[in-house]
């Protein structure tokens, strides 16, 4: 069995809406900051980060990419209506993506239990981390308002110590607290960077259904696809996982 298990956040164990109204409300304050009202040019921005009328686009910057990109792709169409800088619009946008998942009414919802998924794991002596795009602050906001302090055993996030995912970095600084061979991890995500990074990593690819991404967007790239981290309950989709195919193999619980 494997011994290790990094998750990606959001999308994986946390609802990815929370970034789809993150993203929808960062817009509505641009354009009001630059007195802009137009619904077109609304929907026009909303599409530049991936935003859809329902959803997420898998590899629009809001979902596969970093704040920095999401300020890229809302330049990209608010240069064409006013003049503005870009590295100044950029640290902008970058502040208002953090604040609004820092706000203290904003709500984490956990697609699985994450505490009863630590322990099961912990339980079948396996070690569980997270590796995330998102600011270490960002995280550290989830986990208090969760209460989770003692449910990871390694947080990887965007803290300038660590290059970012799809970048092996995360994983070997996880495999080398734990002494364990990357071949031995299992990645879990819902985005084709995070199976990147599997890949990247040497680890076991494990796309997941609950977030940005359906079936095609992960089947190329993925070792294993599940519907959800709650298959992992299931002792036998867990001993599966190391069975490494190359070809991405579909487990339910």
């Amino acid at each position: 069995m494997i011994k290790g298990i990094l998750f990606d956040k959001d999308g994986t164990l946390i609802d990815f809406s929370l970034w789809r109204n993150a993203g929808i409300n960062v817009i509505q304050t641009i354009m009001i900051e630059y007195n802009l009202n137009d619904d077109k040019l609304n929907t026009e921005l909303q599409r530049a980060i991936g935003i859809k009328e329902k959803g997420v686009e898998p590899f629009g910057a809001l979902a596969y990419g970093s704040h920095e990109d999401v300020a890229y792709g809302l330049h990209t169409v608010i240069s064409k209506h006013i003049n503005i800088d870009f590295d100044e619009f950029e640290k902008h946008v970058v502040d208002l993506m953090r604040k609004e998942v820092l706000r203290d009414d904003v709500e984490f919802r956990e697609i699985v239990s994450i505490r009863s998924l630590y322990e099961y794991l912990k339980s079948n002596n396996i070690k569980m981390g997270m590796a995330t795009s998102d600011s270490k602050q960002s995280v550290m906001h989830m986990i208090n308002k969760l209460k989770l302090h003692d449910c990871f055993d390694f947080i990887g996030s965007h803290d300038g110590t660590m290059n970012m995912k799809p970048h092996k970095d995360m994983c070997m600084r996880f495999c080398s607290m734990y002494g364990l061979e990357p071949r031995e991890v299992a990645i879990v995500g819902d985005c084709y960077s995070d199976m990147l990074f599997a890949l990247n990593s040497g680890a076991i690819g494990v796309g997941v259904l609950s977030g940005v991404s359906s079936k095609i967007n992960l089947k190329d790239v993925a070792n294993v696809i599940i519907p959800s981290v709650e298959a992992l309950f299931d002792r036998y989709v867990l001993e599966a996982l190391d069975e490494k195919n190359y070809e991405a193999r579909e487990l339910s619980a």
